[in-house]
């Protein structure tokens, strides 16, 4: 089930395209394509056709992993 759905209003404010969402988070905009599509994210229709997604969905999504002591990279 895919979470795209249309948005207007101040929503629209804090919608970033995929490419900068990839840049952000330093990954290809086809991850955070599987990211919506999976349902880990939302994505947004504007005008009907760009797809965009939430600023701080975003970064909510992508967290730190703390390293523990002794294991390898």
């Amino acid at each position: 089930m895919s979470h795209k759905s249309n948005v207007g209003g101040s929503d629209a404010r804090r919608l970033i395209s995929l490419k900068t969402a990839a840049s952000l988070v330093d990954v290809d905009a086809k991850t955070i394509r599987n990211w919506i599509h999976a349902g880990q994210l939302r994505g947004f229709r504007v005008n009907g056709h760009l797809l965009r997604v939430n600023h701080a969905e975003l970064l909510a999504l992508v967290q730190p992993v703390p390293a523990s002591i002794g294991e390898d990279a």
